[in-house]
């Protein structure tokens, strides 16, 4: 799958930004040296830069964003569109066959992602952040379903079960198109009377009848073009050698395509967003990190001391049920009423400060097994080169005392 994110390109590091040489050199050993720093780090630049932009002149995102085909945001659209398409073009099916074995992992996964983690969502809508968009928010991102590329990029870099976490991916983010409108819908309507919702506050007729909306409109842009994309690459020969030659640029278009989103979500909300204080945004940008604390620790438990499940399993399972995607958060953003719910672009700040803290956490949590597995590696490799050094000493003494 290609996205939340999800990136085909390295998820953010902690290592620092290459230091330039101060020997002359051209631009091609520059562009070198720089390239995969950027590649690693391209959706957190870009999504700096539309932020920057959109606040410093909000009119280009804000009229992009503002066309609508019936229900449909003209713009937005297109580029969910383009973000599920290329997650179908992308998806392995024997990747998806080889994770089906780890019964006990993958059931834990799917009902902690689609069922545990959104039972958050009713306990963070009565906290009371402000504006009330940011409480919103950041229980829509807790409703939502795993990561779909970064989340894997990192169980694959951490030595974990690739297949597995591409199995959670794929499992909960098709299934959570048909769940996630009914518990966002709940978890929302359960939230403390506010001037921003009041107006919208209806009945259980109305509440089922904006859940079957936003069900129609997640498949329309996001189960069809996946499914396009998937028969494409099983029904055009040449459709895998592409996607796999242009990997890289599949990713960044994806990304690119995702930080246009959130480039007009924020320009029609700048207005609200430069108007809050630095403390409010500080509190929401603390709330997004504890958020993906908490999830690691309550999945930890379940993983290890509970479950004991096998080492690479047990890495892909904690870090895909504790992440949450960003694409399929401001799919359903764009879709919210804005009459009702608030701006969009406060509601996409927690969702954006919630995926970029777990991107980080979980980039350094990845390279500390990593390392623990390389040096595993090492030092089996090293038992196995003695032991075949051992066997052919004996063998040699075994030959000299033949003769003797």
């Amino acid at each position: 799958l290609a996205s939340d994110s999800e990136t085909r390109a390295t998820p953010p590091s902690m290592s620092a930004a290459p230091v330039p040489s101060s020997e002359p050199a051209g631009c091609g050993a520059r562009w070198s040296r720089w390239k995969p720093w950027l590649l690693k780090n391209f959706l957190v630049l870009g999504f700096a830069f539309v932020l920057t932009l959109a606040l410093a002149w909000p009119l280009p995102g804000r009229e992009l964003g503002t066309p609508k085909a019936g229900e449909f945001p003209i713009t937005q659209t297109v580029c969910i569109v383009v973000i599920f398409f290329i997650s179908g073009l992308t998806l392995k099916t024997e990747d998806i066959k080889n994770a089906l074995g780890a019964h006990v992992a993958l059931g834990y996964g799917i009902i902690t992602i689609l069922v545990v983690t959104p039972m958050l969502g009713f306990a963070i809508v009565q906290i009371p952040f402000e504006p009330v968009q940011f409480r919103y928010g950041l229980a829509l991102f807790a409703c939502v379903p795993t990561t779909l590329t970064s989340g894997v990029t990192l169980v694959t870099s951490a030595a974990g079960n690739g297949a597995l976490a591409l199995m959670l991916t794929v499992t909960t983010n098709v299934l959570g198109v048909f769940t996630v409108p009914f518990i966002l819908n709940a978890v929302l309507n359960s939230a403390p009377e506010t001037p921003d919702s009041s107006a919208g506050s209806g009945g259980d007729a109305q509440m089922a009848e904006a859940a079957s909306d936003l069900l129609l409109k997640l498949v329309v842009s996001i189960i069809v073009p996946m499914a396009v994309g998937k028969t494409v690459r099983e029904k055009v020969g040449s459709a895998p050698g592409f996607a796999k030659k242009y990997k890289v640029e599949l990713g960044l278009a994806n990304n690119s395509a995702l930080i246009a989103i959130v480039w007009m979500s924020i320009s029609k909300s700048r207005e609200m967003l430069v108007g809050e204080s630095a403390l409010n945004i500080f509190v929401i940008v603390l709330a997004g990190i504890g958020l993906h604390v908490l999830l690691l620790a309550v999945n930890w438990t379940a993983t290890t001391p509970v479950l004991r499940l096998p080492e690479k399993e047990r890495r892909a399972v904690l870090l895909m049920t504790s992440q949450k995607t960003l694409p399929v958060a401001v799919t359903v953003i764009s879709y919210l009423d804005e009459a009702r719910w608030g701006g969009h672009g406060l509601i996409a700040i927690p969702c954006i400060v919630g995926h970029v803290s777990q991107l980080f956490i979980d980039a350094f949590i990845a390279g500390k097994w990593a390392a623990a597995s390389a040096k595993a590696d090492a030092a089996a490799a090293e038992v196995r080169l003695s032991v075949a050094e051992l066997g052919q000493n004996q063998a040699s003494e075994g030959k000299n005392g033949n003769r003797t």
